[in-house]
């Protein structure tokens, strides 16, 4: 199995104020004026739940360590992945 490669102690060679600021700058470019990086987590939480995935998955991927805290952020509103046939997904995972 590969690992990825690291420098440090860190997988990714960011901080947090890097990560921020590429995400503010990505919104301004894309004209995006009413998304904060913390709604992220609340999508691919409840992405997670409409794909039909497990609680304890949904927690190892959100950090959650309990129900109570997860839930807040598991508004399933749909079935299945709603994303099928969005004409930006081949862009973004394309490798």
């Amino acid at each position: 199995m590969e690992t990825l490669p690291r420098v440090g102690h860190r997988v990714f060679p960011y901080g947090t104020d890097a990560i921020s600021a590429a995400f503010t700058r990505a919104c301004q470019v894309l004209g995006i004026d009413d998304l904060r990086f913390h709604d992220l987590r609340h999508e691919g939480v409840s992405r997670l739940f409409e794909m039909r995935r497990t609680i304890p998955l949904a927690a190892s991927v959100s950090g959650h360590r309990g129900w109570q805290s997860l839930q807040r952020y598991a508004h399933i509103k749909t079935r299945g992945d709603r994303y099928e046939g969005w004409k930006w997904l081949p862009v973004l995972t394309a490798e």
